[in-house]
């Protein structure tokens, strides 16, 4: 039997639980590299939005001093400048977190390339990961209710240049819809910031489980 014949049968063979889970590595590796690249860009980009805004800021608090806007404009510029330091944080945190769980892949990849890994010091480093993942959720929290505040605060202005006759009913009813998905937002995040490291939050024990003793004559998940 010629060797391509021989690898055609192979492949014909049921995948085995060993090679879906390099095949599974692989596929999160990837993913976790591309959202540590979004994570980095995200951090630009709100930096951005900061440097912009601080210049908005700084324009309104000259206007207001020469009272040529009213103090909800300087109040609206101000809670968009406290938004954009709580994204910030958040987006760092974020960047810490799929840094973390990276490397951990990078941990994985050198135990599919036949180096051993210790148990422990590979559940350190996801451990690490699902930490700051946790650790950021009061940060996200926070982040949200100034993200509502400063929704507030435009829909109240809104009002009241709606009522004036120079803002459009529907630029209202947007900025309404905005300040109500705010505080949507805010409060499912708020409700479920403790159960972070209550679900699917595994000890190092649940781990080293996974391959305990096994019934003899029992399969190996690898040998199938």
């Amino acid at each position: 039997m010629s060797a391509a014949s021989a690898q055609s049968r192979d492949a014909a063979k049921p995948v085995s639980d060993r090679q879906v889970a390099v095949m599974m590595f692989v596929d999160y590796g990837r993913s976790f590299g591309y959202q540590s690249t979004l994570a980095a860009i995200q951090i630009d980009v709100v930096k951005a939005q900061m440097a912009r805004d601080q210049a908005l800021l700084k324009q309104k608090e000259e206007l207001y001093r020469k009272k040529a806007i009213p103090l909800v404009e300087l109040e609206i510029a101000r809670l968009k400048d406290l938004w954009n330091r709580k994204q910030l944080v958040v987006a760092e945190k974020s960047l810490a977190t799929v840094s973390a769980q990276y490397q951990a892949m990078g941990e994985m990849a050198k135990h599919f390339g036949g180096v051993n890994v210790p148990v422990d010091a590979l559940y350190a480093m996801f451990r690490r990961a699902w930490d700051a993942g946790c650790e950021k959720g009061p940060d996200e929290v926070e982040a949200m209710r100034a993200w509502a505040a400063f929704a507030t605060k435009s829909a109240e202005r809104a009002r009241q240049l709606n009522r004036l006759g120079r803002e459009t009913k529907t630029a209202l009813l947007e900025k309404l819809t905005q300040q109500k998905i705010a505080w949507a937002n805010y409060e499912q995040r708020a409700s479920r910031l403790d159960r972070c490291r209550t679900v699917l939050f595994p000890s190092l024990d649940d781990i080293l489980t996974v391959d305990g003793p096994r019934l003899a004559g029992a399969d190996k998940p690898s040998d199938r």
